[in-house]
């Protein structure tokens, strides 16, 4: 078990008592990318600044929260661990079979529906972890891809990956705190 930081990205509505009072805040839009839960950037917040200004592109500005869990065995985890990656694998030969996959059109979030659907999924995991290759473009100010050889971008170390948690409750895998790190003006440690 790892205790690690994450972060959520909202825009700014000017209410940060109440951001930190309620939050974290669920995300259930129809195409999240992993379904309903509460999305946060695992452990770099180079991450959040970048959903902050060109991912959901917040026009009044944004807020990150920063929150700390317990990577556990409660995470389905896409990201770090081959056991999972391979059972995603055998579930997309699965809905192959029955014909509910299609390469290329089939979402990652409905192959996770599925599962939740006709498993025990739901009961033994509190979370899923992703990394979204490729999400950060690479010319962008918040890129942080370098090349293995000069001329091929496309070939590269990226050392602050997307990785996306999505607890699927508040309390899952013991998270805890959520207090606003940006803007500084709205952080406790902030001074006039």
């Amino acid at each position: 078990m790892t205790t690690r930081k994450a972060y959520q990205t909202l825009e700014d509505r000017g209410n940060p008592e109440e951001i930190e009072s309620k939050g974290p805040f669920l995300c259930n839009r129809p195409k999240a990318w992993l379904g309903e839960g509460y999305y946060f950037w695992d452990s770099f917040i180079n991450n959040a600044h970048w959903w902050g200004k060109e991912g959901a592109c917040y026009v009044r500005g944004y807020i990150i929260c920063e929150s700390s869990y317990e990577l556990n065995e409660k995470c389905f985890d896409l990201h770090d661990n081959p056991q999972h990656m391979s059972y995603f694998e055998n579930v997309i030969r699965l809905m192959t079979k029955q014909r509910l996959y299609q390469k290329d059109k089939t979402t990652v979030a409905r192959i996770i529906e599925f599962v939740k659907q006709n498993t025990s999924f739901s009961e033994a995991y509190e979370a899923i972890r992703v990394n979204g290759t490729n999400s950060v473009a690479l010319k962008s100010h918040f890129s942080s891809k370098i090349p293995f050889k000069s001329g091929k971008n496309y070939q590269y170390l990226d050392i602050s990956p997307a990785i996306q948690i999505c607890f699927f409750n508040k309390s899952s895998l013991n998270r805890k705190d959520f207090k606003i790190v940006y803007p500084p003006e709205y952080s406790e440690e902030y001074v006039v």
